[in-house]
């Protein structure tokens, strides 16, 4: 059982961005039919989402929103061991995204940097990961981005799942502290095929002067996915809740990775929690995939007078299959508001 408790780490701070251009779902009626897209709305709880200028990417904005974050905080650079990057939308295949966020922000040589590929469940397991390594002393200090930046890798009348995602980034930073964090992370290997994108890559190959798109699209399996997550997210929330003698009204807030409205609803009612404490971003921003979590902190932040320490449960949960939870503490001061950008890295090679 991967559970774990990191006693004397903290989240310190939380900060997201957005691309400024936005389209509403409904802007798909020609590329679907006007039924298809009305029972996306209807069963997603999407009607909007920000999509990336065609020079950015997810390292942009968690750039922007790593910057906005330390400058709030007041740290210095160099007081940073790590960076960690979250996403499965790499700028290059080669090297690690976090590579790059680490120059552009000019961090020390002796601060850490790489990459974790995954998806839904990235938050959470960014957390456990990070906070581990802070645990163990080799770490004080560690920013830990999440982003994605799905519209600039698919045409976006090609899938109908292409009417759900969003792009974003995300920074939070973790030190030593007087709090503690604690996760519970599983996976099945099993249900790799349920969400799988080929790409181009060593399993398929791709001949450059015979481009075939659709060998390397994302191709998603809803069902399986619906009936993995409507039965293991309560079954490991039960588990979080008997390892720790906790329940789901000790917790002001729980954060779903927004990945589905009908299918959350499910999961709410399941693990008994009342809807008001059950923030939905969504419907704004569509599914941002590893971002969804601290962006959905975020906009509750900026939308509801929350008190000032709030104690969060989340849970991510999706491709893999990966699931997983993480409790802590953030105090209502460090939860920036999300910031829109249409900034991009100018010096950035595109070949």
């Amino acid at each position: 059982m991967s559970i774990a408790v990191f006693d004397g780490v903290k989240i310190t701070g939380l900060a997201c961005a957005v691309p400024t251009h936005v389209s509403n779902i409904y802007d798909f009626i020609g590329s679907f039919d006007k039924d298809t897209v009305k029972k996306a709305v209807k069963t997603t709880g999407v009607k909007k989402r920000h999509f990336v200028n065609e020079n950015q990417t997810n390292c942009d904005l968690c750039y922007e929103a790593a910057e906005k974050l330390i400058s709030h905080k007041g740290y210095k650079k160099e007081s940073f061991d790590g960076i960690v990057l979250v996403t499965q939308t790499p700028d290059y295949a080669r090297p690690a995204t976090a590579h790059i966020l680490h120059m552009r922000l000019g961090f020390k040589t002796d601060c850490m940097a790489f990459d974790i590929n995954l998806g839904c469940s990235g938050f959470v397991y960014g957390i456990s990961v990070v906070a581990a390594m802070i645990k163990s002393g080799a770490l004080n200090r560690v920013l830990l981005c999440c982003g994605e930046s799905h519209t600039c890798l698919s045409p976006s009348d090609e899938q109908a799942t292409s009417m759900l995602f969003g792009d974003a980034g995300s920074a939070v930073i973790l030190e030593k502290g007087d709090s503690n964090i604690r996760t519970l992370l599983k996976s099945d290997g099993t249900g790799y095929r349920a969400i799988l994108t080929p790409g181009i890559n060593a399993r398929v190959k791709v001949d450059v002067n015979n481009f075939d798109y659709a060998k390397v699209k994302e191709t998603m399996d809803g069902s399986a996915i619906f009936e993995f997550s409507i039965s293991q997210v309560p079954r490991i929330f039960k588990e979080f809740f008997n390892a720790f003698n906790e329940c789901i009204d000790n917790y002001d807030y729980c954060v779903f990775h927004q990945a589905n409205l009908f299918m959350l609803e499910h999961i709410r009612k399941k693990i008994k929690l009342p809807k008001e404490k059950m923030p939905i971003s969504m419907d704004r921003y569509g599914n941002t995939s590893s971002v969804s979590i601290p962006i959905t902190i975020a906009d509750l932040c900026q939308n509801v007078a929350i008190k000032e320490s709030v104690r969060f449960i989340t849970a991510g949960f999706g491709v893999g299959l990966s699931w997983g939870i993480a409790e802590f503490v953030l105090d209502r001061n460090d939860i920036l508001p999300i910031i829109e950008t249409d900034e991009y890295f100018r010096d950035a090679y595109i070949g």
